[in-house]
């Protein structure tokens, strides 16, 4: 089985930016039209609707400035740039997280700052995606030696730390660091089952990268139990749109024990899955483990 059909789910689990700008209740009574142009932007980058979400956030940059409100200003442009980032749209996220960072050192913030370590994790992770391994690795190792140094200081400050975490662990397996990426990962998940709880999306997500990861360890069994694992949290979360993948990666692991029924159970619910929340990777992947199942692989 090549490992290039184990899907690592990546998706942004970076935090909000909006009570760190300083936003709160009376704010959003005396703002309205501001804050829920902004939430209808999120609302619809949610639904993948992104040209509408853009159309949102540039609405919601004019209500900013035309009200003088730098923290809005900073905040509709943090959006655009992870809306970006979302669209594969590199160089224009890189740029706006720049502008990001300077509006805000601008206003007097320290460079320790958990919104400046935050938009620099991020930027290290855009130097990852456009293979700028050096630079990634010089962003990725400040943003561990800063957080590392407040983690306990807040609920923010250990969120911060568990995204810094996964994402490292994703830069290190890149690199072919396999057995560095999986401590990373692990605590990750720690922290993630302490912030969050087990029940979670995210907590699903990293059970399915800390099996992926530990199957290409060699460490099949492992591989085997935190994807099961895996499938058990995500039963049991709202959102099921990433969980048929999960399946899938599970059924090529048992595939490749030689569990060839097995496999197949789990890759049909993958496509079941799949179909049902209109996942594509989960019906391809679910594709693919059937036509090794026909090859004879696994018998």
């Amino acid at each position: 089985m090549a490992c290039k059909y184990i899907f690592k789910l990546i998706v942004n689990k970076a935090l909000s930016l909006l009570s760190w700008l300083g936003f709160n209740k009376e704010d959003e009574d005396k703002e309205s039209e501001l804050i829920m142009t902004l939430k209808r932007a999120v609302l619809c980058t949610k639904r993948e609707q992104y040209e509408k979400a853009e159309q949102m956030l540039h609405l919601a940059l004019r209500l900013a400035q035309q009200q003088q409100n730098q923290q809005g200003i900073i905040y509709c442009y943090d959006l655009m740039a992870n809306l970006a980032m979302d669209t594969f749209q590199l160089d224009k996220a890189e740029k706006l997280f720049v502008n990001v960072l300077q509006l805000l050192l601008g206003i007097g913030t320290d460079h320790k700052d958990l919104k400046v370590i935050h938009i620099s994790l991020k930027l290290a992770r855009i130097s990852q995606l456009k293979a700028d391994v050096e630079r990634a690795d010089l962003g990725y190792k400040w943003c561990m030696e800063q957080i590392e140094k407040q983690k306990n200081d807040s609920i923010d400050a250990q969120m911060l730390y568990g995204v810094t975490q996964d994402w490292y662990a994703q830069f290190l397996l890149d690199k072919g660091e396999v057995t560095e990426s999986i401590k990373h990962l692990k605590e990750a998940y720690n922290v993630c089952e302490q912030t969050k709880g087990k029940i979670t999306e995210q907590s699903m997500l990293l059970l399915n990268d800390l099996g992926t990861t530990s199957f290409r360890a060699g460490d099949i069994e492992n591989a085997q139990g935190y994807l099961k694992e895996a499938i058990s949290v995500g039963r049991n979360v709202e959102d099921k749109s990433h969980l048929g993948v999960v399946h899938a990666n599970l059924g090529l692991i048992l595939l490749e024990k030689g569990i060839a029924k097995e496999a197949e159970k789990y890759c049909k619910e993958a496509w079941r899955l799949g179909k049902k929340h209109d996942n594509n990777e989960s019906v391809e992947q679910a594709n693919y483990c059937f036509d090794q199942i026909k090859l004879g692989l696994g018998k």
